[in-house]
């Protein structure tokens, strides 16, 4: 996944958060609440401190439909 990827939660993953309806397990769980469709990949990787298992699962969140790709390309002050 591109460093500069900004990942969104989608309605199932905002139903989540709210209602824990999915049962998440606490490391996922943890992982969806820092998706905020601002935070670039490369920050988000870093805030998690989990190497690998930070990448698992964001594609965990991404192939089960609670995040999706929001964009690709960063985001410059001039578009805030």
């Amino acid at each position: 996944m591109p460093a500069t990827a900004i990942y969104c939660k989608t309605r199932k993953g905002i139903e989540e958060i709210a209602h824990r309806s999915h049962h998440l397990p606490a490391r996922l769980r943890s992982t969806l609440i820092l998706i905020d469709g601002h935070t670039p990949w490369i920050e988000l990787q870093q805030r998690l401190m989990l190497g690998n298992e930070a990448h698992a699962a964001i594609e965990t969140l991404v192939n089960e439909g609670y995040i999706a790709v929001l964009t690709n390309e960063p985001v410059t002050e001039m578009e805030m």
